[in-house]
């Protein structure tokens, strides 16, 4: 090859092919993530779905093999102990052989007025489960990736992380900051780790139908649906495109991006 001759790009399909890897979802059942660890599975990644209810989480696991012919466990965890996150790891290590794909989907809030949010477990817990757990799951797959030179992390924070909202919409203050810190964790997290092989972007789902967005009063919804420019909710599946291209070959030149998926809530 000539000075100043480049190779062939590889093509689009097999730059999101990911056929041979395998990902860890926390937070693995729900709307939410059943979403994203089927679109990860229809791409050929293996997946370990982790979370507290391991019983859901071995029903989406059993479906998604039966589906997609992937491998699929379910490990139960609680992301905010640090001797079950770093289980999950090894499981996926020592029962399909690497991790190359975290995704950070674990999350709680508390809706309650500022003045009102108890401290245990409207604050502590939350910040717990969506920062602290985040942590601690990319520090213990971060480990492993480092060593290889190579992994993709996608943290799911949200919109609530990049704007605030008014007492028409509802209060979930605790929600919103725990958001907002992990997005700056992973801006920080791709400035420490990019040149050692390792990626770590972010998405920011806005009002997506299902998940805990269900907990949610109807009359805050619609509130909140009348400020979206796409007029209506996202759904689920509408995340599928986002997570694959973070987690996949196809961004392999993007790293602390916030990629929002939120019909246009943040531009208004």
């Amino acid at each position: 090859m000539s000075a100043g001759q480049t190779s062939a790009a590889p093509d689009l399909k097999s730059l999101f092919d990911l056929s041979g890897r395998v990902a860890v979802i926390t937070g693995g059942h729900g709307d939410l993530a059943e979403a994203m660890a089927d679109g990860l599975a229809e791409l050929g990644c293996s997946v370990v779905l982790a979370a507290r209810r391991v019983d859901a989480c071995e029903q989406l696991a059993h479906d998604l093999e039966g589906k997609h012919g992937v491998r699929a466990l379910a490990v139960a965890a609680d992301v905010c102990r640090e001797a079950d996150v770093a289980r999950v790891i090894d499981t996926a290590i020592r029962d399909l052989g690497s991790i190359d794909i975290l995704i950070n989907s674990a999350a709680t809030f508390w809706a309650a007025p500022p003045e009102e949010v108890p401290v245990d477990r409207g604050w502590r817990r939350v910040i717990d489960v969506n920062l602290t757990g985040a942590f601690l799951a990319c520090q213990a797959a971060g480990r492993h990736m480092l060593a290889t030179g190579s992994g993709s992390i996608v943290n799911v924070a949200s919109t609530g992380g990049l704007m605030s909202f008014m007492p028409s919409v509802g209060s979930t203050l605790s929600y919103t900051t725990s958001k907002g810190a992990l997005i700056s964790l992973t801006r920080d997290l791709a400035a420490q780790w990019s040149a050692r092989g390792v990626r770590v972007n972010a998405i920011a789902p806005g009002s997506i139908a299902g998940g805990m967005t269900h907990t949610i009063p109807e009359e805050n919804q619609a509130v909140m649906v009348a400020q979206i420019p796409m007029g209506r909710q996202g759904r689920p599946d509408e995340l599928r495109g986002a997570v694959a291209y973070l987690a996949s070959d196809a961004s392999s030149y993007v790293t602390g991006a916030v990629l929002v998926v939120d019909g246009g809530q943040t531009i208004v």
